[in-house]
């Protein structure tokens, strides 16, 4: 024999139930809908007490297909996505790339203030050699910025391939990052020949 108590018991557990079916359903289609055939990776970058996931201007197939969110060859503008990340003078920025990154090779672009003017720094870092780098701002080098940029297996106008005389790789990804430290001023802009770290 039911009471009315139990009625109502029964009637809360089959909504609850209810409930749950229509959120597992629900986080099902956001997963299906998320799927890894979308993933665009991000950047990882620590700087201070700051924490940020770097989002690429584009990102691309390796074989330079399927690019969102245009493809830079084609595009009439690449569009801008720099990130905020000011690393104070006398600390370090530490920039994660994820697998989708150092699987492949990649180039990191460091841009400082010296005395003597802007001087970017250039990193090249082969397959699976790194996931992280350490960018320290110092006071007669301050850290200004630093784009990732992930290289594609294509070749752009190399009728020859590797032996043509012009002609360039393309990046199949680009992640820029604005560390330059809160109120600082750059004092000489006279631009540096790039160094290899």
């Amino acid at each position: 024999m039911q009471h009315p108590g139990d009625k109502k018991a029964l009637t809360i557990l089959a909504a609850a139930a209810a409930a749950v079916v229509v959120l597992i359903a629900g986080l099902t289609a956001v997963l299906v809908v998320t799927s890894d055939d979308d993933h665009v990776p991000t950047v990882s970058v620590q700087a201070g007490d700051t924490f940020v996931q770097v989002q690429p201007a584009y990102w691309c197939e390796r074989d330079m297909t399927d690019c969102t969110p245009a493809d830079p060859r084609t595009a009439q503008q690449v569009p801008t996505q720099v990130a905020r990340a000011a690393t104070p003078v006398g600390s370090t920025m530490l920039l994660t790339v994820p697998e989708e990154i150092a699987s492949g090779p990649w180039f990191a672009f460091a841009q400082y203030a010296t005395p003597k003017g802007l001087q970017r720094v250039v990193t090249l870092n082969r397959s699976d050699s790194k996931y992280t780098m350490e960018l320290t701002s110092t006071p007669d080098r301050v850290l200004l910025g630093v784009d990732i940029q992930s290289v594609a297996t294509v070749l752009d106008n190399s009728p020859n391939g590797l032996n043509s005389a012009d002609g360039s790789i393309l990046m199949r990804g680009v992640f820029s990052v604005d560390a330059r430290p809160d109120g600082y001023t750059v004092t000489n802009v006279t631009e540096l020949p790039d160094t290899r770290a």
